[in-house]
């Protein structure tokens, strides 16, 4: 508590680092933040036409609303997770010549990121709508999913960031962690028997064991089948982002110190 209160004193440092973080993503860009949502689309187009058209792997309509919504939300964990993964190595110089909470590096990345993420799903809002997908009641509850993919996604960065500096070697295992996790999430197909190819429902209680997959059923439930989150999925993601934002800030409180020297 002593940590995140003094993080929030210095809260106009943690802003000015995300204002930063953001116009250094799109410097010198012709398109902007036009990107955030230029890149997942055109991602999508590419796996619909590979699982959908020409493979025939996934068997669900407008697939591609499936996708980009799954889309949006990996990229967001995987751009903020990466991100942090080298947050306090490649701010080295700050941390040791002037003092201040540190960890406000790996949350303004992780920050900047998510306003790129909200950004790209108000814009999805809309999409969906003028395709006409049956959006319900349930939408209420994509606030509540969004904070808390933010809650875990700044608890895994505090983590990552924290233990890189010691072990540098994990910034190429992240990459290719990241890579794997990927095919192994949800994020172009549904935990759905009947939408998967014959055979492959053996795998999905192993799926259903990724903390990703918590939160992307979720995605899918509210913005692609317009229904209620499965509640045992919700009630795991809620409490996965509880222990990721506790977890993430005990181990760092505990590394903190030492730091500095190691940066």
């Amino acid at each position: 508590m002593h940590r995140i209160g003094e993080l929030w004193s210095y809260r106009e440092l943690v802003v000015n680092l995300t204002l930063r973080d953001l116009r250094l993503k799109y410097k010198r860009s012709s398109l902007g933040i036009a990107w955030s949502l230029l890149s997942p689309l055109l991602m999508m187009a590419i796996y619909t036409a590979v699982f959908s058209v020409f493979l025939r792997v996934v068997r669900v309509p407008n697939y591609w609303a499936l996708v980009l919504g799954g889309l949006l939300a990996w990229l967001f964990f995987a751009n903020a997770v990466g991100g942090a993964t080298t947050s306090f190595t490649h701010g080295g110089n700050l941390i040791s010549k002037v003092y201040f909470p540190i960890e406000a590096l790996p949350v303004a990345g992780v920050l900047a990121n998510f306003v790129n993420f909200v950004i790209s799903v108000a814009v999805l809002l809309v999409v969906l709508v003028a395709a006409r997908l049956p959006l319900g009641w349930s939408l209420v509850l994509l606030p509540v999913i969004l904070v808390a993919q933010l809650a875990f996604t700044l608890g895994l960065g505090l983590v990552i960031a924290s233990v890189t500096v010691y072990f540098r070697d994990l910034e190429h295992l992240v990459v290719l962690g990241l890579t794997a996790l990927f095919y192994l999430s949800p994020v172009l197909y549904p935990l759905d028997p009947h939408a998967l190819p014959r055979g492959a429902d053996r795998f999905l209680p192993f799926l259903e064991l990724n903390p990703l997959s918590w939160f992307l059923e979720s995605y899918h439930a509210v913005l692609y089948y317009g229904t209620w989150p499965d509640p045992t999925r919700f009630g795991l993601m809620l409490g996965s982002a509880v222990v990721a934002v506790l977890g993430g800030y005990l181990l760092f409180g505990r590394m903190r110190s030492r730091l500095p020297e190691e940066v």
